[in-house]
């Protein structure tokens, strides 16, 4: 059970009662700098838990969810050495399931990534999984999926996913080719 508690700074955030209790908050007024950023830094850490539990997320993400919540850098940059440490937090597997599990152009799935901040490197490294065959049957399913409108608008509704116009080229001409 979390009891919400408000700072001098504003900051009302939900606190669970072993914190309270180790940091006897029900009977003290004040907390030095360094037990209120002790405080976040555990209030950080049992919230990642959380967040963790529902679904991945990459170091930048958790970092920008907590930093919004908990407003200090210091505990929640700890927290995020804590969960790297733990194993919990891994930007080179997340980039590698995020290829594996999302649909989409190559290029989709790499500005997405960046969003999420994965460096270079990184995302070089998950992309290498990603086989421009499998790029290419979903292309083939996506453009079946769009039925019969025009062409041009079936081009750009999957350039606008992330696909490339040399491999949409491909498909049209296999499907013109079926055609004859």
């Amino acid at each position: 059970m979390k009891n919400k508690y408000l700072f001098e700074n504003g900051l009302n955030i939900g606190l669970s009662n072993e914190i309270i209790s180790e940091y006897d908050l029900k009977r003290r007024e004040e907390l030095s700098q360094e037990e209120y950023l002790r405080v976040l830094e555990l209030a950080a850490l049992s919230t990642s838990y959380f967040y963790l539990a529902k679904r991945d997320y990459s170091k930048k993400e958790i970092y920008n969810k907590l930093l919004q919540k908990y407003w200090e850098k210091i505990p929640v940059q700890k927290v995020i050495l804590i969960l790297e440490a733990k194993g919990l937090l891994d930007d080179l597997e997340f980039a590698k399931n995020y290829v594996k599990t999302k649909k989409g152009g190559r290029k989709k799935i790499e500005y997405d990534l960046k969003v999420k901040g994965i460096s270079s490197s990184i995302l070089k490294e998950a992309l290498e999984s990603y086989e421009n065959e499998d790029e290419l049957s979903e292309l083939r399913k996506a453009w079946d999926k769009l039925g019969s409108r025009d062409e041009q608008k079936k081009i750009a509704s999957l350039m606008r996913k992330g696909y490339s116009y040399g491999d949409i080229k491909k498909i049209l001409v296999e499907k013109q080719e079926e055609e004859c």
